[in-house]
């Protein structure tokens, strides 16, 4: 036997430890329509919490991409709010990442490189999740303490 016959019977690739929600089945909506109205959902009516996409696609030479500290799989959306507004909640920013269909009806599914990501950010105690649903994007910051004004319907 020798030193790396063991790893022949460890997976290769990890599976997500952060919560992902399954396919919604709402075919017409690609993840940038879900994105969007939950961009403009926030803004509209949750104006003391900073939500932003997060621009880290491949547009770039991977020389600059290093340069500038892009990191494969980083998820699409930052939210963060103002920590004196949730004073016994020690984490106030998260990262949801969205899904959608293709138009061709595929579901979106998340990348080893999102994965890994999100695996490394949730070991570090920060909240990450996965989502084709903007309402249960909203219901899950609500349930990890963001400060969400009014009701999630």
């Amino acid at each position: 036997m020798t030193a790396f016959d063991h790893l022949e019977e460890a997976p290769v690739y990890a599976a997500p430890a952060f919560p992902v929600e399954a396919p919604d089945g709402r075919k017409d909506l690609t993840e940038f329509a879900r994105q969007s109205w939950f961009v403009a959902f926030m803004r509209r009516t949750q104006p003391h919490i900073e939500c932003h996409a997060n621009m880290n696609h491949g547009k770039r030479s991977q020389i600059r991409a290093a340069k500038e500290g892009l990191v494969a799989g980083v998820f699409d959306m930052t939210v963060a709010w103002d920590y004196r507004l949730t004073p016994g909640v020690a984490v106030t920013v998260a990262w949801p990442e969205f899904k959608g269909y293709t138009a061709a009806g595929r579901a979106g599914k998340l990348s080893q490189d999102q994965i890994d990501w999100g695996n490394a950010m949730h070991s570090r105690g920060f909240p990450v999740a996965c989502f084709f649903s903007a309402k249960s994007c909203l219901e899950w910051l609500v349930s990890i303490g963001a400060p969400l004004r009014g009701k999630v319907s």
